[in-house]
């Protein structure tokens, strides 16, 4: 029976991929998702599924079953990061060269919403019945680091809900169990500024920093069966000129973490590091702030929607090993905030977003597609 639907999502390969570039041709950045949104909301209309623009400019589609059962949800955004510099292709141009088309959001991660979105078309046009429903939750807001924006947790909030999650970012179709969790940390150094030729009479504010940095680079990140954490101090920034000794500088350092790792621990482990060097040196000043703190991630392999993952790769012919991600994405709220089981799978490469000249291989398009076909099938249908 499910051979069906595998067939109709075939059918609807080269629909699927004009869907993706018309996505591809609406520039998103975030706080400028709504005519995206609308495009979704009015092509998923057509379709014969309740769509809607929430309050906050979410889109949630629901394909309904013929009788009450358990709902299945599909969790990306809508927004992409600035498109910057570097580019040789149009970033809105969706062109396809050898089986890849570019874009910004071609990979982060409009592939996977039309891969999704022709999944549960498939469904329904099969025929097959099925029971409870497909909640395609698109969020705005998931690229800006700043919690209260997240349009995920802003519907989580309102009080959707769903008995397990499949989060579509871009993991190379990769059946990952566990999303590392990011935060950052401001450290200021404060120092007094004198003369640069008579140095000695001034504390240096850079120097300060440069001690915390290699005493924070003494730290090891955690890592557990599928993932690995890494600290980076990204940004440093003081000093006037090179003839003043500098009475201020700051640094930014983020931090993935792994399950078990927090902000506050981090944020604890900067602070004993000031309190040391204050021992050492009673010039010594600083102050830490946990300016970003988000959390990872984390499903059993047991959970329904990873073993209906597992299953819909068996039925294709396919292993299905376990993996975790670095980045961090919005399976952070379904899981920390709402307790939904969520199971990240989704075409196209993190390696390529953000970048110029993103791109994502079709081929993987049309496999997720087939993936989430049979997820649906695996999880709803009634057989």
């Amino acid at each position: 029976m499910y051979q069906k639907i595998l067939d109709i999502v075939k059918s609807h390969e080269d629909e699927m991929i004009n869907l993706l570039a018309q996505m591809v041709k609406i520039p998103s950045v975030s706080g400028n998702e709504a005519e995206l949104a609308k495009f979704i909301t009015d092509y998923c209309g057509r379709l014969g599924f309740e769509s809607e623009i929430d309050r906050h400019g979410n889109v949630l589609v629901l394909v309904k079953g013929g009788k009450p059962g358990k709902r299945i949800a599909y969790n990306n955004h809508l927004d992409t990061v600035p498109v910057g510099e570097g580019w040789t292709k149009d970033p809105f141009g969706a062109e396809i060269i050898d089986g890849k088309m570019y874009g910004r959001g071609s990979t982060d991660c409009k592939c996977g919403m039309a891969a999704q979105i022709t999944a549960a078309r498939a469904l329904v046009e099969s025929g097959i019945e099925f029971s409870g429903e497909i909640a395609l939750m698109y969020a705005v807001d998931e690229e800006v680091q700043d919690i209260s924006r997240k349009g995920t947790l802003k519907m989580l909030k309102d009080g959707f809900t769903a008995d397990m999650c499949i989060n579509g970012e871009d993991v190379d179709l990769h059946c990952c169990l566990v999303c590392e969790g990011m935060l950052e940390v401001k450290i200021t150094t404060m120092g007094v500024g004198a003369h640069g030729a008579t140095a000695f009479k001034g504390v240096n504010a850079i120097g300060m920093m440069c001690r915390i940095y290699d005493e924070i680079m003494k730290i090891v990140p955690g890592e557990n069966k599928y993932v690995k954490g890494s600290i980076n101090p990204g940004v440093i920034s003081g000093g006037e000129r090179s003839s003043v000794v500098p009475d201020r500088c700051e640094m930014k350092v983020s931090r993935f973490t792994v399950p078990g790792e927090t902000g506050a621990m981090f944020l604890g482990q900067i602070n004993d590091i000031i309190a040391k060097l204050k021992a050492e040196d009673p010039t010594f000043d600083a102050v830490a702030e946990l300016t970003y703190d988000s959390n990872p991630s984390e499903v059993s392999e047991d959970a329904e929607v990873v073993q209906a993952v597992v299953k819909a790769h068996e039925m294709l012919g396919k292993e299905c090993p376990f993996y975790g991600t670095p980045q961090h994405d919005d399976a952070d709220f379904m899981t920390n905030y709402s307790g939904i089981p969520t199971v990240l799978y989704g075409p196209g490469t993190g390696l390529k977003a953000h970048m110029p000249d993103e791109y994502v291989i079709l081929d993987e398009v049309r496999e997720a597609a087939q993936v989430y076909a049979l997820v649906n099938y695996n999880v709803l249908a009634e057989k």
